[in-house]
Order: structure tokens, then sequence, then C-alpha cells
């Protein structure tokens, strides 16, 4: 007779979340732009000197206005990679700096995009 197997318990199954998390986060392309932005600052940006850079970034093709973007930022893509520890922030989003987890996850996009770039011939 076999025996059935069971699910992990859901203690056994914390190692998925993580991976999942990643992979939602670095799916967004203006969370890769503001990864890679926060990388190039040489300190920490405010709310809009962060969105005019995003704005300006060669993957950032959407035709939105600052101020659309600047309420974007402030109401999805910035408390997503806050939550995560992706970037660190003061209350007022006056400063945005890269917080524990962005080396991590910037390692990892930059990967994706070489692996995607010679397997694909680029964006």
């Amino acid at each position: 007779m076999t025996q059935a197997t069971q699910s992990p318990a859901p203690d056994d199954r914390q190692y998925d979340y993580p991976k999942v998390r990643i992979y939602s986060i670095l799916g967004d392309t203006e969370h890769r732009i503001i990864l890679r932005v926060l990388a190039d600052a040489d300190e920490p940006l405010s709310l809009k000197e962060l969105t005019r850079a995003t704005l300006l970034d060669e993957e950032f093709d959407q035709e939105i206005s600052a101020s659309v973007l600047r309420g974007l930022m402030l109401d999805i893509y910035l408390p997503v990679l806050d939550s995560a520890g992706v970037i660190d922030t003061d209350a007022g989003y006056n400063k945005i700096a890269p917080g524990e987890h962005h080396e991590g996850y910037l390692e990892i996009a930059t990967a994706v995009d070489e692996l995607y770039d010679s397997h694909f011939g680029g964006r």
C-alpha cells in the first residue's frame, strides 16, 4: 500500500513566498526602473526627483504626465517596494533610498535582462 503524499505544512512552504514576491515585483517595468534609478543616485531622492528620473528612463515608454506618475508612485509602486524592503523611505517620501533587499532585486533584474538579451536580441 502506498502512502499518499501530503501537502507541506504552511511552515514548510514559507520559502515559496519570497520567490513569488520577487517575480511579482520584478515583473513590473516601473519597479525595475525605480531600482536602477536609485542604484545610479549618489544620495536619497525626493519623490519629485525619482518621478523625473523614471520618466526619462529609456525603458519607460508610457506617455503620462509627471503628476499622474507621482500619484502612481504614491499609491502603488513605492508602497510595494517599501513593504518588500527594496527601498527605504521617510513618512512623506521626501527621501527615497535603496533598502535592505535593493541589491538582491537589482542583481536578479540585471541577470534576467542580460539573459533575455542574449536569447532574444534585446528589448
